[in-house]
């Protein structure tokens, strides 16, 4: 979870954070607040093999744990740029309770050849957007009665732009590998933790007019919620369109998604843009602190005053001495 922000919204009591990596904290009025962050960025490929005992499938898999990566992170206007290249490392890493989607990511097997280290970078973009579509129609995947109309998103909607780039990886001529970015969402609503809600949703207004997603609510009715993560159901692989895969395991506390995008080589970069929308509340005028960098300038003000107090202090010194020559001299 992100820590709360430290600086006042000049909207409706309303705080949005970023902190010491890519994720976004929502502070709402009445104590209400939403975290989305980022887990794992994970590499994986089934390699089968034939020996004289049989055939065999093996799945190796490499991660990084993204919380643990150091961050390159500015800000420029309403946005908070997060950009790092990293290694990825053999991992035993099981997101256990995904669907069948996810059932592969098995322990990963050492095998000949894969003595190379992969490296990716990941350039994360949090910010205001208010060219997204003005309104949407959700329903329940499940149940299309519960189904609630959601409006004037273009002033209370986040876009989180994800640039994800495979620098180097083995054996890309004769292995395909996919990847999984697993990211995590909680939310805390009248004191307590909160409902996600998957849903389908479509737009009138919108290049594409259908979307996936989950909705933030007290309850289990859409119409309650505070809160929409929805993005297309689609990527983009080196400038193709992709259908997206994602899945996900609910918790008591959170909703863990983990969105799968396949063919992966050296040089792959994939791009995805899921937005996460405050429902009933005006995030337009709000300015997006980083906590890092609030901190950082906090300190450098702090370390000028201490200077400047201490330049005054030793002016007042070097003032006494001048005084008390002067009138032994004179």
């Amino acid at each position: 979870m992100l820590p709360a922000s430290m600086a006042d919204s000049p909207v409706g009591n309303i705080a949005i954070s970023t902190g010491s990596s890519p994720g976004v904290s929502v502070t709402l009025p009445h104590g209400d607040q939403l975290n989305f962050s980022y887990s794992y960025l994970l590499v994986y490929a089934n390699v089968e093999t034939s020996t004289i005992f049989g055939d065999f499938e093996h799945t190796v898999l490499f991660g990084a744990d993204l919380r643990d990566v150091g961050w390159n992170i500015s800000t420029k206007g309403d946005t908070t740029y997060f950009n790092a290249s990293f290694p990825l490392v053999p991992t035993t890493l099981r997101p256990i309770g995904f669907d069948e989607n996810l059932t592969n990511l098995t322990v990963p097997h050492n095998l000949p050849g894969f003595n190379i280290t992969p490296e990716a970078s990941l350039s994360a973009q949090i910010s205001i957007d208010k060219n997204v579509s003005a309104a949407l129609h959700a329903y329940n995947v499940t149940n299309s009665a519960n189904a609630a109309n959601f409006s004037n998103l273009t002033v209370s909607t986040l876009r989180i732009d994800n640039y994800i780039t495979i620098s180097k990886i083995p054996l890309t001529n004769i292995i395909p590998y996919n990847i999984v970015l697993l990211q995590s969402l909680n939310a805390t609503i009248n004191g307590n933790s909160s409902s996600f809600i998957g849903f389908n949703a479509n737009s009138m207004d919108f290049d594409h007019s259908q979307f996936n997603g989950f909705a933030i609510s007290p309850s289990d009715i859409i119409g309650h919620s505070r809160g929409l993560l929805w993005w297309l159901p689609n990527y983009t692989s080196n400038g193709q369109v992709y259908p997206l895969h994602y899945s996900f395991v609910k918790t008591q506390d959170a909703l863990y998604l983990a969105f799968q995008f396949h063919g992966v080589s050296s040089g792959t970069m994939i791009v995805q843009d899921p937005y996460l929308s405050i429902v009933n509340e005006t995030i337009s005028g709000i300015k997006i602190i980083n906590q890092q960098i609030h901190l950082a300038f906090e300190i450098l003000v702090h370390n000028i005053e201490l200077v400047t107090a201490g330049s005054v202090i030793g002016i007042l010194f070097v003032g006494v001495a001048y005084t008390s020559y002067r009138t032994k001299r004179f």
